[in-house]
């Protein structure tokens, strides 16, 4: 009886979620006729991405090679921070790549339901009475950290899975049964390995509130098992975990920027993070009031309840639970803790999802003991409203930013929101002193505002992003796109073309692209943790590159290769003069001769010489450092000749690449093809030794006619593979040996 009980709270929980999660996209989803974007990031990343990775599985499996990203980057290096280890991406895995913008929409309804119903197995081990777990998961699901992550579609995975480790912690310490933990520390290691990070030492912060006692050797036994148990998950998470540490490690934008100024010294900062608190989350690109727009994932508003119930668990209890929500919300407003979560990178408040279920932990335990949280609730009702009126008045009447102005910025918008919140406050206590906690009132009112305050931030993401016919435009053009020779790349920055089409180019907009990409463009003393260098920057760059083939809708009399019609218009690709991917080069220069060329000249020096490190100058014995380089020379020259020295037969897929060579003396042959450690060549089968070159890749040949093989496996797949491998047959055996089922 117990068991049907829970399995219809269980089911309950997915059906409420389910509807609501509907209701607040599906007006999106048919006013695109079924073709779902947002704006910027997911649109620009998300969309493209997700096509990308498919077709590059498709083409070579994980460990293969992904011309489409930038210059080219490994599959697992570009990807598994967004979805290669997402259940949810494998799951559109059965769809046609191109037709993921017609799916996304469902796949994000379907996260949002399985947040509720994994959020539901965690709440009702503290709850006597299952319904108010399905209010908390509610809370949960629908909060504002899924809101304003909405551009973030990759998020909400780990919002989605986040529960399981909580509750297989649970499950841990409190049966013995380390089944269910191993399973989510496995699954949210393989699905994002930068937000694993936050969630192990959230995992550990959790265990010492919850856990900690007098009783310290029974202690040290729980954390031993608890330790050998993750070891466990994350070593059958290696196969694209230990690819992925290896790579942040050599990756700029993973390294500490932390600075303990502390917000507590910037009170614009506490101002956002309190905002973040207590009102519906913002579009992160339009913001209404102080930032005009932030890309944070500040916000963790609890759908109508806002802190109410929070505020009244910790007034009225002294226990684990609101211990630790104090130790988050201090952490909300000091970054020594905050950023902590992350290694002192830039954390971004992006493990507010942790204390958001708690926050949903706190507020239905609340629900459920009315009686003795009554006075507390009428207190903390009084305290979040004069936080609203304190905010309102800061950002309308007194706070400026550092140039004066007023960072009031969308005014109607920011008393909407303000509005929703009070109001929701109104109903919270209308709904606990007049309905006397009626359960029925109290969740329809929350699953309303739960769908306002969702499909309104997402109608401001829309209203201000770009238009679905002229994104679908872009979208089908790109299906379209086949380059006619794959030694050269399509002179186009946008995610869209090159990794819907799947072809090499010049896409900018990743923060996850090749390290040898970043070394390269540290040559033109460029550096962004978001946007590669433009590589129509510096005359010459794209021409060196390979960018021989663009878009336009207006034809300049170049030879027309190819023509598309996407939405009524005519596009037509056309090319132009550019280096081939693998040419052979006369001579080198050194990185700090390199650096002594005024920047603009650098590409064209480029063109004419390859750099490398002194260290690596010393192992190169067919081509002398470059006495004299000419920049007067016209561009054109420069490309004929790296054509006439080209190598034939180019042939590239995610494995690699293969080329034949005949050159009349020894020879050094420059490939524009981001280097890594993965690379191996063989020249008529005998190994080669590849020289780094400036990022890129240069290889001396021998005269005459020889094979050429490039191949590419990810550093650290093979090794994180067989540990994956080892420590599943473990695992099985567990499952195996542990005969006693332990219900959720």
């Amino acid at each position: 009886m117990q068991t049907l009980k829970f399995k219809n709270k269980t089911l309950l929980c997915g059906i409420i979620c389910l509807v609501l999660a509907l209701l607040s996209f599906i007006f999106f989803i048919y006013q695109g006729d079924g073709f779902f974007i947002i704006r910027d990031d997911f649109n620009e990343q998300q969309i493209p991405f997700t096509v990308g990775l498919h077709r590059s599985i498709s083409d070579s499996g994980i460990s293969g090679f992904s011309w489409c990203v930038d210059l080219g980057t490994s599959t697992i290096q570009a990807y598994s921070f967004y979805e290669l280890g997402s259940p949810f991406f494998w799951l559109s895995m059965l769809f046609p790549a191109q037709v993921f913008p017609y799916i996304v929409g469902w796949i994000y309804i379907l996260k949002y339901t399985v947040a509720g119903v994994l959020a539901f197995l965690y709440l009702r081990r503290f709850i006597s009475n299952e319904k108010y777990a399905v209010v908390g998961a509610i809370l949960y699901a629908f909060s504002g950290f899924s809101t304003v992550n909405l551009l973030y579609y990759h998020f909400h995975d780990v919002v989605a899975l986040f529960p399981l480790l909580l509750l297989g912690l649970e499950i841990l310490i409190e049966k013995k049964d380390s089944r269910l933990f191993i399973l989510s520390v496995f699954l949210n290691a393989f699905l994002n390995y930068f937000f694993f990070i936050g969630e192990t030492i959230f995992l550990i912060i959790y265990y010492l509130f919850r856990f900690s006692r007098k009783d310290f050797k029974g202690m040290i036994k729980e954390i031993i098992k608890c330790l050998s148990c993750a070891f466990l998950g994350v070593g059958m998470a290696s196969v694209l975990f230990i690819p992925s540490i290896l790579y942040i490690m050599q990756n700029s934008r993973s390294h500490s920027n932390f600075t303990n100024e502390g917000l507590f010294n910037n009170l614009r900062y506490l101002l956002f993070n309190l905002k973040g608190l207590i009102l519906p989350a913002e579009s992160m690109p339009d913001m209404s009031a102080i930032f005009p727009s932030k890309f944070y994932s500040t916000a963790a508003y609890l759908p109508m309840i806002g802190l109410v119930l929070v505020i009244a668990y910790i007034i009225k209890n002294r226990d684990w639970l609101s211990r630790l929500l104090l130790f988050c919300l201090v952490g909300a407003f000091w970054p020594l803790i905050g950023n902590a979560f992350f290694l002192f990178m830039d954390a971004q408040n992006r493990w507010w999802h942790a204390f958001v279920l708690l926050m949903a932990l706190a507020s239905c335990k609340v629900l459920e003991n009315l009686d003795s949280h009554k006075k507390a609730i009428n207190v903390s009702i009084i305290i979040n409203t004069l936080l609203i009126v304190f905010l309102f008045i800061m950002v309308c009447f007194i706070f400026k930013d550092p140039e004066g102005a007023s960072t009031l910025y969308a005014p109607k918008r920011f008393i909407i929101y303000i509005s929703i919140s009070l109001v929701g406050i109104a109903v919270t206590n209308l709904g606990i002193n007049v309905f006397k906690g009626n359960y029925q009132f109290i969740i329809i009112c929350i699953s309303s505002f739960a769908v306002i305050t969702t499909a309104l931030t997402l109608y401001v993401y829309r209203s201000n992003g770009k238009d679905v016919n002229s994104y679908k435009e872009t979208y089908d053009l790109a299906t379209q796109i086949n380059l006619p020779d794959n030694q050269y790349r399509i002179n186009n920055a946008s995610n869209i073309i090159s990794m819907v089409s799947n072809s090499s180019g010049f896409s900018l907009f990743t923060s996850t692209d090749s390290v040898g990409i970043t070394t390269f463009e540290s040559l033109f003393d460029y550096n962004d943790a978001v946007n590669g260098l433009n590589k129509n920057s510096y005359l010459g760059l794209a021409e060196l590159l390979g960018g021989r083939y663009y878009l336009t809708t207006e034809p300049t009399g170049n030879n027309i290769l190819s023509t598309y019609n996407s939405n009524g218009i005519t596009y037509y690709m056309e090319e132009t003069a550019a280096c081939p991917i693998g040419f052979k080069v006369d001579s080198y220069i050194t990185e700090t001769q390199l650096r002594e060329i005024p920047i603009e000249n650098r590409a064209i020096a480029l063109m004419q010489a390859s750099v490398v490190s002194e260290s690596n100058a010393l192992l190169l014995n067919s081509i002398d450092n470059a006495k004299n380089l000419d920049f007067n020379i016209p561009v054109s020259d420069l490309v004929a000749k790296a054509q006439s020295n080209c190598v034939s037969d180019f042939s590239k897929n995610g494995s690699g690449f293969t080329c034949t060579s005949d050159f009349k003396e020894n020879s050094a042959v420059y490939f524009s093809v981001p280097y890594d450690s993965g690379w191996s060549a063989t020249i008529d089968g005998e190994t080669a030794r590849i020289i780094e070159s400036g990022g890129m890749m240069l290889l001396e040949i021998p005269k005459g006619y020889h094979n050429i093989i490039f191949k590419y496996v990810t550093p650290g797949y093979q090794l994180g593979l067989i540990i994956s491998l080892c420590c599943f047959v473990v695992y099985l055996l567990i499952l195996i040996k542990t005969k006693p089922k332990t219900n959720l």
